[in-house]
């Protein structure tokens, strides 16, 4: 009866009964020419079918950077990255967005456009940013979440594509929904 017992535990923990969730990872590495140490929270998100993750570049900006099989991350077109930032007071998503939304709109031009488009999680915003003056990225889609660490401590996700041009990043959009699928937002 006891293995019977242990058993079903088991495969009752094997099978998913006790929600497995996202979470960001915290690592420190050595930047700045190596004179300090700086920390990366690195959501733990899985690059799509098709892609990978660039080690330099992810290294070098501090966030995943995933781009198309066979380019690197100069030379592709469209981008993927995804970064945690450290929400120390916890501020709702919405307010957190609003308030990045507003810095960065101040700060952007007057070209600068921000439109909010439609996500298959409700946990998740998605906006869609147009800045035309911004030679490398003039356009980006970035999906926001909340997460937690394994300590519980607060971040907001950005999962964006990025690129050269609209039709690129467009076209790369529904690779947010399956990673954001993939990521088990909680």
């Amino acid at each position: 009866m006891r293995r019977f017992i242990f058993g079903m535990a088991f495969v009752t923990a094997a099978c998913g009964a006790f929600p497995v969730r996202a979470e960001v990872d915290k690592i420190i590495h050595v930047c700045d020419r190596q004179e300090r140490m700086c920390p990366e929270f690195r959501p733990r998100v899985k690059a799509p079918d098709g892609w990978t993750r660039d080690e330099a570049a992810s290294l070098k900006y501090g966030a995943s950077m995933f781009v198309p099989n066979g380019k690197t991350f100069g030379k592709a077109e469209v981008i993927i990255y995804a970064d945690g930032r450290y929400n120390k007071d916890r501020t709702e998503l919405v307010q957190w967005v609003a308030t990045s939304d507003r810095d960065w709109a101040t700060t952007s031009g007057k070209n600068a456009k921000i439109t909010t488009l439609p996500a298959v999680n409700p946990k998740v915003i998605i906006n869609r940013y147009d800045n035309p003056s911004l030679k490398d990225q003039p356009i980006e889609v970035i999906a926001h979440y909340a997460d937690l660490d394994k300590d519980g401590n607060s971040y907001v996700v950005r999962l964006a594509v990025s690129g050269l041009n609209e039709t690129a990043v467009l076209a790369a959009v529904p690779l947010l929904d399956k990673m954001i699928a993939g990521a088990r937002i909680p």
